[in-house]
């Protein structure tokens, strides 16, 4: 068995230690929320080096992506505050460059016509730089 298809078997051994876990009585402290948890952690790191060639490894990239989205946000939003309280405009530039890597990663995520809760989340993003664009266009 080559190691994609091992993979594959982890995945499916993960979609069955959660559907163990009782979800009316939920408690992460359960020896089956355990179980599942570190096999969904394997299968994460066998996607991470590569061996991964399920359909969900494109889920994990659609959500790494959103939150780099939300990293560029914080940096923006970090660097505006550090030029509000120094008035050094080289921090400016560097919240509208934060800003500008944001929606470039936003077109991209949007460009994969993602899924209705991750739309939703990409709508909020899109409105939150257009806030901050505001603000910086302000100073």
């Amino acid at each position: 068995m080559d190691s994609r298809n091992n993979a594959d078997e982890v995945l499916n051994d993960f979609k069955d230690a959660v559907e163990r876990i009782d979800f009316a009585a939920y408690n992460p402290d359960t020896s089956e929320f355990d179980r599942a948890l570190r096999i969904g952690l394997m299968w994460h790191l066998l996607c991470e080096i590569g061996e991964c060639n399920s359909e969900c490894a494109e889920v994990v990239k659609e959500a790494e992506s959103v939150d780099e989205i939300q990293d560029e946000i914080f940096g923006a939003k970090k660097y505006f505050q550090k030029y509000l309280d120094t008035q050094d405009v080289s921090f400016l530039d560097m919240a509208k460059d934060e800003l500008r890597h944001g929606s470039i990663l936003l077109k991209k995520a949007n460009a994969r016509l993602p899924s209705g809760d991750e739309k939703k989340k990409l709508k909020s993003y899109e409105a939150e730089i257009a806030e901050i664009s505001e603000q910086l266009e302000r100073e």
